[in-house]
């Protein structure tokens, strides 16, 4: 019998040991545990053995006094995550009051941090020692090992910070004038004792004076609510406030009193307490501030943004009068690629529709010859070698007149591609090789030449002179011969340069402005064909730089420079460095793994237009590298 008892006295405290185990992952919502009597906090819990589970409830103790709240889940509705339960303010008051003897209507002298225990109850009946046998002779049995002892509850606990005081008013104030908004920075008060920052929650805000709405001019008052992030409770807040409510915000660049701005500024804390009469205030206007494009063009910048052309809708029309070239196009170009032969059969599928309505008008019918104008002349230069020819020809010329610092290297290596487009008629044509691909990740420095055909430095004052990181994608199609490899590129790539708008007085203000760079790039490149592992390669082509203007969220500019490049590089092949991995490389189609460095020129203003952006790479040296793969 002793050692019975012994042996239930050691699995009542092993089961205290792993309750625990029944009940995990005890969350309160909002997460900082902070409440006053107005309030409410939500505990919420994981149940790993939900059908155990009999009741679910919150106690706490107070001078030793167990309480037990009222909110209560029985029997029912336990899932394995996310239960809840919910304790409010004045339940705790309540529990708090009875026990501390507390006077009516004293929440301050209840203020303190309380221990909440989240408790379930469970069900025994599923313990699986059914040895009832009181008989000593049994002593020796040993049939403990098999049995499974459920515990009649498990709880966790949490500390619950129970305040009832409303915080000091902010410490500081700092707004600083935006383009039709403000930015505040707000110090939140000290504690009591002075020692550190009380912890602040939101920050509610008043801005008085005069809006604008619609075409009337209005005195009013807007109010804001910014949220603390939780690593800056104790921490100098910043936040933005705009127009709202059909209500915008005047600038006032003149300095004048009556448009002026009241900022008026209450602290919350934690738990949810404020005092309206705590609270600080500044007189503050917003003004006009000049992010990348406004300040450009307060310099003198000539650019009037805006896309060149878009894709129009007449494409391959049925009644161009070119239609005979477009067809060699189709046979010759298009029908070689997938997504070219894709795009014939969707032609032919939809294209009847716009063709009868196109047909039937005059007007339309002169629409769609002029805007499928440029097509019919790139495809005269794609499919005939004489069109090649002056096309390459025309870009000499080009560099020759205007790549000042680069001429000779520029010319003598457009003078190389000219040379092999007729070489490709000659060689490729007579043998069946098929067609090649190529894919590359390449790496550029970059910072645009913005301010180089203007007065002052517009775009230098917002961003700075820091360099830019300019990755791409391309992707090609290569023939192969004898000799030489021809690979025609496309590629794509993204960088952006941000900075803080500009004042009129030429200070940097706190408004956000960020210009986005798309570049754009089709280019023919040759290299060697032989089993040597280094690869002098040239390369050139047509770019196309598509951008964008954000300032305060909004878009106020965008627009596309076309441009040209050259590049004169050399690659090391992989393939000969690690035999093994390229091997296993070419099992998967890919034959050629490089690394690549290239020396690039160009000129990127619209072929010299006056009124354009220079987005040239400002780079003395202008190297671009990256991997290479060719399949």
């Amino acid at each position: 019998m002793i050692k019975r008892t012994l042996f239930s006295l050691l699995i009542l405290c092993c089961s205290a040991l792993f309750a625990e185990d029944y009940i995990t992952n005890v969350e309160t919502e909002p997460g900082h545990a902070n409440l006053n009597q107005g309030g409410s906090l939500k505990f919420f819990y994981d149940l790993p053995k939900p059908d155990l589970v009999k009741k679910a409830y919150l106690q706490t103790e107070i001078d030793g006094t167990t309480s037990t709240f009222d909110t209560t889940v029985t029997d029912s509705g336990f899932l394995s995550i996310d239960n809840s339960l919910s304790l409010s303010g004045e339940e705790l008051y309540k529990v708090i009051k009875e026990h501390k003897s507390l006077e009516s209507d004293d929440a301050d002298a209840a203020d303190g941090t309380y221990s909440i225990r989240v408790r379930i109850e469970l069900d025994t009946t599923a313990d699986n020692d059914d040895d009832e046998d009181d008989d000593e002779d049994d002593d020796d049995d040993n049939d403990s090992g098999s049995s499974t002892v459920i515990p009649e509850y498990a709880e966790k606990t949490v500390k619950v910070t129970f305040d009832n005081k409303a915080p000091k008013a902010p410490a500081a104030i700092e707004v600083e004038g935006g383009n039709k908004q403000m930015i505040i920075k707000v110090t939140p008060p000290s504690t009591e004792d002075g020692k550190e920052k009380e912890k602040i929650g939101k920050y509610h805000t008043k801005v008085t004076g005069i809006f604008k709405s619609g075409d009337a001019e209005t005195q009013t008052t807007l109010e804001y609510d910014s949220l603390v992030d939780s690593d800056s409770y104790s921490k100098d807040w910043k936040f933005t406030v705009k127009g709202k409510n059909g209500y915008e915000f005047i600038n006032n660049d003149e300095g004048s009193s009556s448009r002026a701005y009241t900022v008026e500024v209450t602290a919350f804390d934690l738990a949810g307490n404020s005092d309206d009469t705590a609270s600080i205030s500044v007189e503050a206007s917003s003004v006009t501030t000049y992010g990348f494009w406004s300040n450009y063009k307060s310099h003198g910048g000539k650019d009037d943004g805006g896309f060149c052309f878009v894709a129009t809708a007449g494409f391959g029309s049925y009644f161009h009068p070119s239609v005979a070239l477009l067809r060699d196009f189709r046979d010759s170009v298009l029908s070689n690629f997938g997504a070219g032969k894709k795009f014939i059969g969707a032609y032919y599928k939809y294209g009847s529709y716009p063709a009868e309505i196109i047909k039937d008008s005059p007007v339309l019918r002169a629409a769609s010859r002029t805007m499928l104008m440029p097509l019919v002349v790139a495809a005269w230069f794609l499919t005939t070698v004489l069109g090649r020819i002056l096309m390459v020809s025309w870009l000499i010329s080009i560099a020759f007149l205007f790549f000042k610092p680069g001429r000779k290297a520029l010319l003598a290596l457009l003078f190389l591609i000219i040379l092999a487009s007729p070489a490709y008629d000659l060689t490729a044509k007579t043998r069946n090789r098929g067609i090649h691909g190529e894919a590359s990740f390449t790496n550029l420095l970059y910072y645009p030449q913005i301010d180089g055909n203007i007065n002052g430095t517009p775009f230098k004052d917002v961003a700075g002179s820091e360099v830019r990181w300019l990755p791409s994608l391309t992707f090609g199609l290569a023939i192969p011969t004898d000799y030489i490899r021809i690979t025609f590129i496309g590629g794509i790539g993204y960088t952006r340069f941000k900075g803080r708008a500009m004042r009129s007085d030429g200070s940097r203000s706190g408004d956000r402005t960020t210009m986005h760079f798309i570049p754009l790039k089709a280019e023919l490149k040759l290299r060697p064909v032989y089993d040597f592992p280094l690869y002098p390669y040239i390369a050139g082509g047509i770019d196309y730089y598509t951008w964008w203007v954000r300032d305060s969220k909004k878009t106020t500019e965008n627009g596309g420079t076309f441009g040209l490049h050259g590049t004169v590089g050399l690659m090391l092949s992989l393939n000969w460095m690690d035999p093994s991995s390229s091997k296993k490389m070419k099992e998967n189609g890919v034959v050629n793994t490089h690394l690549f460095v290239g020396y690039k020129f160009e000129k990127i203003n619209d072929f010299w237009r006056e009124k354009s952006f220079d987005l040239s790479n400002r780079m003395k040296y202008n190297f671009e590298f990256g991997l290479v793969f060719e399949f």
